[in-house]
């Protein structure tokens, strides 16, 4: 290899071209690096084209070839010498190239991806013939290696201002035109393979996008594809090599030992016509692999990686009861999950002392010099920057220190809490698993706690119900009559319910016996938590107090580890065994139903951390919320919308009449395109449309009102009135019973936008309802406002694509909030009047959210609803003020989510970490 990359030295540099994720570009540097081949890389520069920051790169170019790479492929050496030698033995050909081998890396293991198909046929002559071959085969002429006048020439006359991809598919384009490549039967680069995050409908609208440009480009040079056959190769060559598409998987390798080859498993169609199947090909890949895995870079790597990170830190914490035996046994399972985490190593490392263990202990130190060897490589910071790392930092940021504990245990000894159960369900019957829920337990120093175990299999010991300690044997039939027998027996005042492995932690465990010591009034408490997924990340669920719609939509992330008072729990008959998977839930929809919602009672701080609820409660959930409905005398279905929830549909007797109310603010354009898209795309039979302007802008309205001839009053105010007032005077001349609040910049997206109003707003609990608002590009641009301490109105989710939106689960469900905005709200007709309708003064939507919620009503946002709206007003610093001064009770909010992790970041600002430990003091 060293003497390869001695003899290229002076042929050819790579070019690295940027990545959308910079991290990728370090690694790739140190790799050529310790090729020895030239590298450089283009420079992010704003408001400069592809061919602008290339052309830059190669003016520092010294050698006669160059190849252009992503910061996330890999060249390989050999081949890239392959390619300088056939262009130094073929004056006439301008590019060398062989193929490409996609791969994906994950946790321990890589998997392989099929790029293009094998070209059949000697390279024809005529760049049409050359542009087909590689239409058909899928290939990339822009990775080829080329002489560096030829790209220079082609940089002159490439169109400027493409996205990258047009631009790499034009730069492939204009190579073929150009010129014969040599085409080589081997494996040039290992390039990242990753699925289009672009829908079906904007690929295809981007396609079209490149064929257009390419076809004008074309027009004023070669005319190449000017007739019906040169546009259909063309069309053929965007759409096959724009991207990767859909690759067939070839071969996974896995790595599972430090001292042998990873093996490789091939799925049963392969491709032999590729050049990927030879000895020296796979030790190259082995080498990438040791590369990727212990320095992994991206998005897509990370996040395959975040939930083996986040176990092994929890097993490498050295517990007060650990002996050398138990840790050595963690370590170990800490390397299985991972080999390439040198912290893990080390501590490994340290246990393994013994005279048996020599041989063990050199291999292992041996790998940890190959890991060495890379710079910067830490998990701990890696993990830090991601959703679980940001989640663990909050919950030690809560953590209470050893003194603030004894000031907590000193305060709880002079005014004791009432005595909370645990009740741990262990059907699995894993003891390491329950240890984990002791330890973090007794990790606390409280001791005030009654701890019930049903287990699964012998108990570890025999005890009674008086003990702090008790196991119950149970089996997966009769649990829950186990678990309604242990709430009539014990003497404590609240319990709650847990899953053996489910974490407490010790800040929210303090915190919850403080407030305990006060004697709420609620029935039932919950506290944010955080939940495992299946690979063992955590997810943020800070919950927004008794969210009566909230919990209805997402009980597998709001209905569990409330602490509830066991006197309810009997008074409302138990815990049902017909709805075992969703027991907690069904009980909470019970205690409503008899009690009310200022039953229940919400502590923001993390309180549990625990596995992401079984998909089994689904179908308990959907049974329960059923029974609730009827309750509630609805004859509702509910349907699971999976990562949006659960979706009630009250299905309502009545039809009502509804009007939608416009104030117009002067743009006339915008006015007629938001009542067309009104009139277009509305399903509701039973609407009325109410136009108010100012008196002088009355004959313009009119004008572009008699479109719509009488589906459309027009009512005149005065000449100053403004769109609240405006608005007024559309209310006081309504005749609906409900009243919609629309902005002349809105269009209707959804025909049963009104429907899902009302779907909300016919309940009688209910005031106001907020529509889903998206911008242009199909981003949320509105889902409700927090208010917050400052104060200042935040607007959650914002920005968020419908992708991102997706998995933020308060995103897309229905829920009650604090405020709606007003460029689509609905509210009862009685309800609006009763407020006064709209004040005179900026904010008045959510002044009329307050007022509503001030007269008992609720305020709810739903996604069901969705109108296109660009540009949603915001209250500035001083109207924050001036709302703050009219309902400071509003503004003393301190909880807001993360747009994209979920995390509380309000522990990051203003508000002490533990204040509620300064009050003690």
């Amino acid at each position: 290899m060293a003497e390869i990359a001695t003899g290229l030295r002076d042929d050819v540099t790579v070019v690295l071209l940027g990545h959308e994720q910079p991290d990728h570009r370090g690694r790739a540097i140190h790799y050529y690096q310790q090729l020895g081949v030239p590298c450089l890389a283009l420079e992010h520069v704003a408001d400069s084209s592809c061919n602008e920051r290339l052309n830059v790169v190669l003016e520092r170019v010294t050698t006669p070839f160059v190849v252009l790479v992503g910061d996330a492929d890999f060249l390989l050496l050999p081949a890239l010498a392959t390619a300088v030698n056939r262009l130094q033995e073929q004056p006439d050909v301008i590019a060398a190239q062989g193929y490409s081998l996609a791969y994906r890396p994950g946790n321990r293991e890589v998997a392989y991806h099929k790029c293009g198909s094998a070209i059949t046929q000697e390279l024809q002559e005529g760049a049409i013939a050359r542009l087909k071959q590689y239409a058909i085969a899928g290939q990339q002429a822009w990775r080829a290696v080329m002489r560096v006048p030829v790209l220079n020439a082609l940089l002159r006359d490439l169109p400027d201002d493409l996205e990258f991809a047009t631009w790499r598919t034009a730069l492939s384009w204009a190579l073929l035109a150009q010129g014969p490549i040599a085409h080589l039967a081997q494996t040039d680069v290992v390039c990242e393979y990753a699925n289009s995050t672009l829908s079906p409908v904007a690929r295809a609208e981007r396609l079209a996008s490149a064929v257009r440009v390419l076809r004008q480009w074309d027009s004023e040079r070669q005319a190449l594809c000017a007739d019906d056959l040169g546009f259909a190769v063309l069309s053929h060559f965007v759409r096959m090599t724009y991207d990767h598409g859909e690759a067939p998987l070839l071969f996974t390798s896995r790595w599972n030992s430090v001292k042998d080859e990873p093996p490789r498993q091939f799925e049963p169609t392969q491709f032999v016509e590729l050049p990927y199947y030879n000895g020296e090909l796979f030790t190259q890949l082995s080498t990438l692999e040791f590369l990727w895995h212990a320095w992994p870079t991206g998005q897509a790597h990370r996040h395959a990686l975040e939930g083996t990170w986040v176990r092994q830190r929890e097993l490498l914490i050295v517990h007060p009861n650990d002996t050398a035996e138990s840790l050595q046994e963690r370590y170990w399972k800490a390397q299985a999950l991972s080999l390439f985490n040198p912290q893990v190593c080390q501590r490994l490392l340290s246990t393994l002392t013994g005279a048996d263990d020599q041989q063990l202990a050199q291999e292992l130190s041996d790998w940890q010099a190959r890991l060495q060897q890379f710079p910067g490589i830490d998990p701990a910071v890696w993990l830090s920057a991601m959703p679980s790392g940001q989640v663990l930092d909050a919950i030690a940021a809560a953590t209470p220190d050893a003194v603030a504990q004894q000031t907590v245990l000193a305060h709880l000894a002079k005014r004791p809490a009432s005595q909370v159960a645990f009740v741990v369900l262990d059907l699995d019957n894993d003891d390491h698993a329950l240890q984990a829920t002791f330890d973090s337990l007794l990790a606390s120093g409280l001791r005030n706690f009654k701890l019930v175990v049903l287990k699964a299999g012998k108990p570890p010991a025999i005890t009674t119900p008086r003990d702090t300690l008790h196991f119950v044997q149970v089996t997966a039939g009769n649990w829950v009559s186990h678990v309604n027998q242990v709430v009539r027996q014990l003497p404590s005042e609240w319990l709650m319910l847990l899953q053996a492995g489910d974490v407490l932690t010790t800040g929210g465990l303090m915190r919850l016996q403080v407030e305990l010591a006060e004697a709420p009034a609620c029935l039932a408490i919950c506290a944010n938590e955080v939940q495992r997924d299946a690979d063992g990340r955590l997810l943020s669920v800070v919950r927004p107090g008794g969210n009566l719609d909230l919990l209805r939509s997402r009980p597998d992330l709001m209905s569990r580890h409330w602490l509830v008072r066991r006197q309810t729990v009997l008074d409302v008959g138990g815990y049902s065994e017909a709805h075992r998977h969703a027991l907690e839930f069904d009980l909470l929809l019970r205690l409503v139903e008899q009690n009310g919602l200022g039953c229940l009672a919400h502590m923001d701080e993390y309180l549990v951390i625990g596995q992401q609820a079984s998909t089994s409660m689904n179908a308990d959930a959907l049974s329960t919320l059923n029974r609730h409905l009827a309750q509630l005398g609805y004859r509702g279905q509910v349907s699971d919308q999976g990562e949006g929830g659960l979706l009630i549909d009250f299905r309502h007797s009545s039809t009502p009449l509804v009007s939608v109310l416009l104030g117009a603010e002067g743009d006339l354009t915008q006015l007629q395109s938001c009542l067309t898209s009104v009139f277009q795309r509305t399903r509701y039979p039973r609407f009325e449309v109410l136009v108010a302007c100012a008196g002088d802008k009355a004959e313009a309205c009119a004008t572009v009102l008699n479109a719509f001839g009488p589906r459309v009053r027009l009512l005149a105010g005065d000449a100053r009135d403004s769109r609240n007032e405006l608005l007024n005077l559309a209310a006081s001349q309504a005749h609906g019973e409900y009243l919609i609040l629309l902005s002349e910049r809105c269009q209707v997206l959804t025909p049963a936008w009104i429907e899902g109003l009302l779907n909300q707003g016919q309940r009688p609990e209910v005031g106001v309802v907020g529509a889903r608002l998206l911008s242009h590009n199909g981003n949320i641009s509105h889902a409700g406002f927090d208010l917050l301490c400052g104060p200042r109105v935040h607007a959650p989710w914002t920005a968020l694509s419908f992708e991102e939106a997706s998995s933020v689960w308060c995103a897309a469900a229905v829920r009650s909030c604090v405020a709606v905005s007003g460029d689509c709200l609905m509210v009862r007709k009685a309800v609006f009047d009763h407020c006064g309708g709209l004040q005179p003064i900026a904010g008045a939507d959510i002044d009329l959210c307050q007022r509503a919620a001030e007269a008992g009503q609720l305020v709810i946002w739903t996604p069901q609803a969705q109108l296109l709206d660009n540009a949603v007003p915001m209250p500035n610093a001083d109207q924050c003020q001036g709302l703050q001064l009219l309902w400071p009770a509003a503004f003393g909010s301190r909880m807001v989510v993360d747009d994209r992790s979920g995390v509380d970041m309000s522990r990051t600002g203003v508000t002490p970490e533990l204040e509620w430990l300064a009050a003690l003091s």
